[in-house]
């Protein structure tokens, strides 16, 4: 019965976190849409101080039975400080220099840092296939990044490319953090604690910001935040922090090279975007490198002759010949 329990968590995990990573590969054109309008850190602070909103409804369910052990304050404040904090600043100003199809594209890099990271600190095995691959992705982003040019998309690529580079190391760091903690906490409770951390970091940072704010606000740029703070902070969000709690962390990475292609046909769908001859095939190799870390070796076959296999089955004596010796041996003993 707990296998079968074991086993619908899993799958019930799986289903979510690939929800999760479409809502995440259409949060990029979001972004693009909504700090367009409201800029980098006032459209972070929108979407954390509206999900806290509605979350702060369950205040009272979500925070009781959680399993806090001591010294954990400090776990959770990175987790908070590394995502949203640290990942948004990132990833927001990262938007304002490249498209959203080549920083979805950085984010490629990611498991191959979770799995590093996972194998020295959580113990996680990795094999030798993941780290050609993901080697090949890498040499595939900077391909990528190097061929772009600036555009009416992306005013300076190289930079932003860049900036993406560090949201990922931001999440890597949470990812190794969630799959601690998730292990104590309930995910909406590590989701709570998010928003309301991300609300306080973002709130003093508006005042300082130094892109003007617009008060001729499109229906699309409010549509954005509504999507980035429900769909992804709140939903999507929730998804990730609950598959921490059931799957390897080695393996969530992995699932987040779906990321790019849902970036790609996102990007292409919503906001026009398109890629040159030489960075699609840079796209190529590092779904390449994505397809052959995650794919396994087929098993070797062994071809016997049929002769060989009659000759060794003849030389087994017959079960009639084995107990006659076996009744001749125990007479022998006694």
């Amino acid at each position: 019965m707990f296998k079968v329990f074991e086993q619908k968590q899993s799958q019930l995990a799986l289903f979510g976190l690939i929800i999760a990573i479409l809502l995440w590969s259409a949060s990029f054109v979001a972004m693009k849409y909504a700090i367009a309008e409201f800029g980098p850190i006032l459209t972070v602070f929108l979407r954390m101080i509206l999900a806290m909103a509605v979350l702060l409804f369950f205040l009272k369910p979500i925070t009781k039975k959680q399993n806090y052990q001591k010294g954990d304050w400090w776990l959770l404040g990175l987790l908070a400080l590394c995502e949203p904090c640290l990942y948004f600043i990132f990833e927001s100003y990262a938007l304002t220099y490249t498209t959203a199809s080549e920083a979805g594209m950085v984010t490629a890099l990611q498991p191959l840092l979770i799995a590093v990271a996972a194998f020295y600190f959580l113990k996680e095995k990795i094999s030798s296939r993941t780290i050609v691959g993901s080697l090949l992705a890498l040499a595939g982003v900077i391909w990528l990044t190097f061929s772009g040019g600036a555009s009416e998309h992306a005013s300076n690529p190289w930079l932003g490319n860049l900036l993406e580079f560090g949201a990922i190391l931001s999440a890597t760091v949470y990812c190794l953090l969630a799959r601690k903690l998730a292990q104590r906490y309930s995910p909406i409770f590590l989701t709570l604690l998010q928003t309301v951390a991300g609300s306080i970091f973002f709130l003093p940072l508006i005042f300082v910001q130094t892109e003007a704010i617009s008060f001729d606000i499109s229906g699309q740029a409010i549509l954005a935040i509504l999507f980035l703070a429900f769909g992804v902070n709140i939903f999507a969000f929730t998804c990730y922090n609950f598959a921490f709690k059931v799957m390897p962390a080695n393996k969530v990475g992995s699932l987040m090279n779906l990321l790019p292609l849902g970036t790609l046909f996102f990007g292409w769908l919503l906001l026009g975007e398109t890629l040159a001859t030489m960075q699609y095939m840079a796209a190529g190799l590092v779904l390449l490198g994505v397809i052959w870390s995650q794919t396994k070796p087929k098993a070797k076959t062994v071809f016997i002759e049929q002769s060989a296999i009659a000759r060794q089955w003849e030389e087994i004596p017959s079960s009639k010949e084995m107990i006659f010796e076996l009744k001749s041996l125990l007479k022998i003993s006694h």
